[in-house]
């Protein structure tokens, strides 16, 4: 995703973008990123850091982009990503079951679809149901919350029936804890009812053959 050719860096206003994350257990209940990395913590701002630039082809087609830079950094896709539309979240990783608006803030970059920033901390959380999140049906309003390990599925009642859970906890409890551990406000569903899912998700969940 190329920055847009008026991409700006902002520093002083925070700036809202879309978010999903992973519920786990680590140490009480957190958000973790929909790729395989760490929780982030309650009330710490997660800052960003790039790591890899010099393992990838970045510098093959950016040479002036240093190994060790600033993130997030234009030439590089470093930085905390968020979407402008909640209609983009579909497809964003697989056992995703929170939503949520993320403050963005210090170094932010912005694209066509959204932002890169180097200062994040989440503004307002809700669960949503992993299976309907991923096919972009939102809401996505779960009906129970499934237990798997260390992991936390929440899940409407058609998809929950299928997991097939051993333990689940009701939806309202993991909600009320998880607002209450990040200090944050309860995402309105009214702002999510409104988003429809983008067309490329809406032609993959027509082409499933196994689509629910």
């Amino acid at each position: 995703m190329a920055p847009r050719p008026d991409a700006v860096e902002r520093s002083l206003e925070a700036i809202l973008g879309w978010r999903t994350w992973r519920l786990v257990r680590a140490g009480g209940l957190r958000i973790a990123p929909a790729t395989p990395r760490e929780p982030w913590e309650p009330e710490v701002v997660q800052r960003a850091t790039c790591t890899g630039a010099h393992t990838r082809l970045y510098l093959v087609f950016n040479p002036e982009l240093a190994a060790s830079h600033r993130s997030p950094e234009p030439g590089c896709t470093c930085g905390f990503h968020a979407f402008k539309d909640p209609a983009r979240l579909g497809r964003t990783g697989r056992g995703v079951g929170v939503v949520g608006q993320v403050a963005m803030w210090g170094r932010v970059i912005e694209h066509t679809r959204g932002w890169r920033a180097e200062f994040v901390y989440p503004a307002r959380l809700r669960l949503a149901c992993a299976r309907c999140l991923w096919w972009g049906r939102l809401p996505a309003v779960p009906d129970l919350v499934a237990v798997r390990g260390d992991r936390l599925l929440p899940a409407c009642r058609e998809h929950g029936a299928r997991l097939r859970a051993r333990e689940t906890l009701q939806v309202r409890d993991v909600e009320a804890e998880l607002l209450d551990t990040y200090r944050v406000e309860l995402l309105p569903v009214e702002l999510l009812g409104r988003a429809g899912a983008d067309p490329i998700t809406s032609l993959l969940r027509l082409l499933d053959p196994h689509r629910r």
